[in-house]
């Protein structure tokens, strides 16, 4: 199985409070030696109070632009207060990683990441409690609902931290979101209990969840089992052969994810 492209941005971030909906990206325009032109836009800033975060995306080929792309994301995010600039890095992207510690990265050791894959063998059973439904946003999903779950579920019990709705609406205009791909556990009292988006990749039959969470009062019961396995479902009907996540939380574990590669913070003061 071939190893995800470094640091590529898969779907959209949520615009939040936190990063002060702000993003920034990086562009170039280059002639290979055939003769070829192409276009990037391959890093994305993310402002965050501190650290301030951004990623390079590129294929493995490319990495003579990785310098470049460094260059523009720490101007951009200088700005003359003493901060802190922070990416995050595959542990097998070493182009990457020795440019970094060329200009004085240091690598968290202490505190790994990893990304879990399902292979999709056979259609996984969905199970919920009596009066406990999966539904999409195809299905009349209300917004509202969406991003007050989906806050909770990632434990901002203020409202005011949560994505709003024309921030999620945002979001369903990306190119590759899909209403029906936008899954929630609806209770017998109307109340969304758990949620997650897939952002189904046809060209490498992959299905990307990001983000999964799950109502506090709610964990534990088996909800964000049956909406993560209801969008594999979904997925490998479209003909997607693997399910995909960007974390090595135990949870993905147990319902039969396995930890693939692993990356870390790399972090820089200035």
């Amino acid at each position: 199985m071939a190893r995800p492209i470094s640091n590529v941005i898969l779907g959209i971030v949520l615009p939040s409070k936190n990063y002060h909906n702000r993003e920034d990206f990086w562009d170039t325009d280059f002639t290979d030696k055939h003769g070829r032109g192409f276009f990037f836009q391959s890093v994305k800033i993310r402002v965050h109070p501190c650290p301030k975060r951004f990623g390079c995306g590129r294929r493995p080929r490319y990495a003579f632009l990785l310098e470049e792309m460094l260059d523009y994301a720490e101007a951009t995010l200088a700005d003359g207060e003493k901060d802190a600039l922070c990416i995050w890095v595959y542990d097998h992207d070493e182009p990457l990683q020795a440019l970094l510690q060329e200009r004085g990265y240091v690598r968290d050791v202490e505190h790994p990441g990893h990304d879990s894959a399902f292979v999709i063998t056979e259609l996984p059973e969905v199970v919920l409690p009596d009066g406990y439904v999966v539904r999409s946003m195809a299905q009349g999903g209300d917004v509202a609902l969406r991003c007050k779950v989906q806050g909770l579920g990632f434990d901002h019990p203020d409202p005011s931290e949560w994505t709003t709705v024309p921030e999620y609406k945002q979001v369903q205009e990306a190119p590759d979101y899909r209403e029906d791909l936008d899954l929630y556990v609806k209770g017998p009292d109307g109340a969304y209990v758990s949620c997650c988006i897939v952002w189904y990749d046809a060209y490498n039959r992959m299905g990307i969840f990001e983000p999964v969470c799950t109502h506090p009062d709610f964990r534990r019961q088996g909800f964000g089992k049956a909406v993560v396995m209801e969008g594999v479902r979904r997925v490998a009907a479209l003909g997607a052969e693997r399910a995909w996540v960007g974390s090595g939380l135990p949870f993905y574990e147990a319902i039969g994810f396995e930890r693939r590669y692993v990356g870390y913070d790399w972090t820089r003061g200035f």
